[in-house]
């Protein structure tokens, strides 16, 4: 049997640190550390902890399972708490070790069982292996002979004594008499019950560590515990017995996952986490005398089952889009995860995944949107009417409109919205007179495509035997599929089209916004519309891309880039940047020098930065800001808007007030706005200006940048901070 470690220490460090954390839903290594110290204010309690986790990482290696998975210590955690709690309830020997061992090989293979469950589900297996695992041991122990119960667990100053003196007893005692029988000594003692360190003073250290982690953490911490504890009171509860029975970790650990960690923290996340509070208690109780007649304590299994039931109603929800939302992509605590989604301009379609855009080429108009006052009513309201229209007679047809052919939209092309399977055609109906509707065939002509198992498109009143596809055929994005027609309960020609869940023919249109168009109001003001739904009356068009603008931001892993900034002074640095993908299919760029990242996605309309981790000071923070949003069309004279992530732009100390003030609002503010200047030469295009602005509350500027895109790909930008020097900024890829 032959184990390796990829980078041998470092790998196994990451790992056990990141389990330690796993317990508070976070990959802090600071907050990991102060939790490693916790667990060895009982040594032996520490080297049981510390074992198990290594026990663990080992199978998980022997098994060949997935690195990124191990490091960051999901297979191991569970392991973790069953090693805390053998060293807790067992005194030290061999035949505990032995028990050690066969605990946390067993909350291993509990996980690797749970992963595959709950993963069809999205759901978490939170600490259900180690409940399996040390209830099993428990009830187990009466049958060990050899094998005693932890006496020094009952009297913890001979512990202190051992570890520090009696300086450290006397400073034990004087925070028990500052904090013992006082709701915040239960909340530090509910705390540090989760670590099986039954004492205020790691309570205390990891109250700290979850402050310097994340500040809604700690205040969901505080919520959860002192809701359950006024809770407690009103039922007529003895509160004094959350100090013996350690179950306050419940209600802090539901607040904390609920609040902030698996939805993105809002004020609706709040009022969830506290509703769920009284239910918890209830479920405590309960459960806890169902337990005692077995002799065991029912340690988290309230906090699995209150969260996993309400995290599964949240997802099974029919309409994804409404408040609370799920956090998708987890950051590194909870203030992040907010600021980024605040970030997202169109975050109330953050659940529609699949990009479906404009279903034709150039400028069209929308005759009838959704509840339209002819045929979009009841199972059809959600759909859209296409037509063309002479921009200055504002007609649809020329001449006198008596024939088809007549009509600007009759024979032009309809094309795939999104890449699919061709699930349905008819071909065959024979186009109206004007004036005229087929209400037999209601439809006419029409295509169905497959995009997704739950999402269809329906393209419906084309032109007989102008299909171009077959059924089970696959199609991509912008391949034509047809003509405009006149078929079917079609007066006039137009295009029908509509988003589905099923692949019949008549079925009812679904709600779904569109992507990446440009839409044009009655007075000619042109906005970009990154995910939305396009309104009656507007002029719609998909975005033509420029292939200037293209090109520039065209990058495959592995490609280099220098990067030069010029002060004022003229002070020249390079930095060498690389252009990567991770395992979770991500593209990034990297700067060699500072290990600073830049997430983005290119999806051949637009160049979205999607996240930012590093210092302030690394080059890529210049052209995050300068180029947060780039969509590589050919017009010129355009405004594309978005948000921009608060924790970017501000200072750590607004910020860390803005932190506390999460759950109820985010109150800083970051606007993002990029202009394409008047470009003199029509074709054949040389090089594009654009410049870029952030601005703040009450519209303060922050940060501006005139940008330069050339044709061979280079990219210059001239930036401006408040109170700081000019910065040139040059872009260029890396010579072989």
């Amino acid at each position: 049997m032959n184990i390796k470690f990829n980078n041998n220490s470092t790998f196994i460090w990451k790992a056990i640190l990141k389990s330690y954390a796993q317990v508070f839903f976070s990959d802090s290594k600071l907050f990991a550390g102060i939790l490693l110290l916790v667990s060895f204010l009982d040594w032996w309690t520490g080297v049981c902890g510390l074992t198990a986790i290594i026990i663990a990482i080992s199978l998980a290696k022997i098994f060949e399972y997935d690195e990124a998975t191990i490091q960051k210590g999901l297979f191991s955690f569970n392991s973790l708490l069953v090693g805390l709690g053998i060293g807790t309830y067992f005194s030290p020997g061999l035949e505990v070790l032995f028990l050690l061992v066969i605990g946390s090989a067993l909350a291993f293979f509990i996980t690797v069982i749970l992963i595959g469950v709950f993963a069809k589900y999205g759901l978490p297996f939170l600490s259900l292996p180690f409940l399996v695992a040390i209830w099993v041991l428990m009830l187990s122990f009466p049958a060990f002979t050899n094998i005693d119960l932890n006496s020094e667990a009952l009297f913890p100053s001979n512990m202190f004594y051992k570890i520090g003196g009696n300086p450290l007893v006397i400073f034990m005692n004087l925070l028990d008499n500052i904090f013992l029988d006082t709701s915040f000594g239960t909340y530090f003692l509910s705390l540090g019950a989760i670590f099986f360190q039954f004492n205020i003073l790691a309570g205390i250290l990891i109250a700290i560590g979850l402050l310097v982690h994340s500040r809604v953490h700690f205040l969901f911490s505080l919520i959860g515990f002192f809701v359950a504890y006024w809770f407690y009171s009103f039922l007529g509860l003895y509160t004094g017995s959350l100090n013996y029975t350690y179950y306050g970790f419940n209600f802090i650990l539901s607040a904390i996952a609920i609040g902030g960690y698996f939805l993105i923290p809002s004020r609706q996340s709040l009022l969830w986490s506290i509703f769920l509070i009284p239910v918890l208690v209830v479920v405590t109780i309960g459960s806890d005398r169902l337990f005692a007649l077995f002799e065991l304590s029912v340690f988290s299994l309230p906090f699995n089952l209150v969260l996993i039931g309400i995290l599964y109603a949240f997802k099974i929800r029919f309409d994804q889009t409404k408040p609370p939302n799920l956090t998708y992509i987890q950051q590194r605590n909870p203030e992040t995860n907010a600021y980024l989604f605040d970030s997202q301009s169109n975050k109330e379609y953050a659940a529609f995944v699949n990009s479906i855009r404009l279903p034709f080429m150039g400028k069209w108009f929308i005759n009838q949107g959704h509840n339209g006052a002819y045929t979009h009513k009841g199972f059809y309201q959600f759909a859209w009417d296409f037509i063309i229209k002479d921009e200055h007679t504002k007609l649809e047809f020329l001449n006198d409109g008596f024939v088809v052919s007549d009509y600007y939209c009759f024979g032009k092309p309809v094309i795939s919205p999104a890449e699919g399977v061709v699930v349905a055609v008819v071909n065959t109906v024979e186009d109206n007179e004007i004036g005229i509707a087929n209400t037999k065939q209601n439809w006419g002509n029409t295509v169905v495509i497959k995009h997704n198992t739950y999402l269809y498109s329906k393209l419906s009143h084309l032109q007989k035997n102008s299909i171009k596809v077959v059924v089970g055929e696959s199609v991509y994005e912008g391949q034509e599929l047809g003509k405009c027609g006149n078929s079917g309960r079609s007066p006039y020609p137009h295009l029908h089209f509509q988003l589905q869940a099923s692949s019949k023919i008549g079925s009812p249109a679904l709600f779904y916004p569109l992507e990446d168009f440009i839409v044009e109001n009655e007075t000619g003001k042109q906005d970009y519309i990154q995910k939305g739904i396009p309104l009656e009356n507007c002029a719609v068009s998909n975005i033509n891309a420029s292939t200037l603008l293209f090109d520039a931001f065209r990058w495959n892993p592995g490609d280099e880039f220098t990067i030069e900034i010029q002060n004022e002074k003229s002070e020249v640095k390079l930095y060498e940047i690389e252009s990567k993908i991770d395992i979770y299919n991500q593209s990034f760029l990297v700067c060699k020098k500072t290990g600073a990242k830049l997430y983005y996605i290119n999806n051949n309309k637009t160049f979205d930065i999607v996240n930012y981790i590093g210092s302030q000071k690394s080059p890529l923070a210049i052209f995050y800001k300068s180029l947060y949003k780039v969509v590589f069309t050919e017009q010129t004279e355009l405004t594309i808007n978005s948000r921009f992530p608060i924790h970017h732009l501000y200072n750590s100390s607004i910020r860390i007030v803005q932190d506390f003030l999460v759950p109820f609002g985010i109150f800083l503010k970051g606007k993002y706005q990029l202009n394409y200047k008047k470009s003199e030469m029509l074709f054949n295009q040389k090089e594009a200006e654009l410049n870029s602005v952030i601005t703040g509350n009450n519209n303060k500027k922050l940060f501006s940048a005139e940008i330069t895109i050339a044709k061979n790909k280079e990219i210059s930008c001239i930036c401006k901070q408040p109170n700081k020097n000019k910065i040139h900024l040059k872009w260029a890829k890396k010579q072989d």
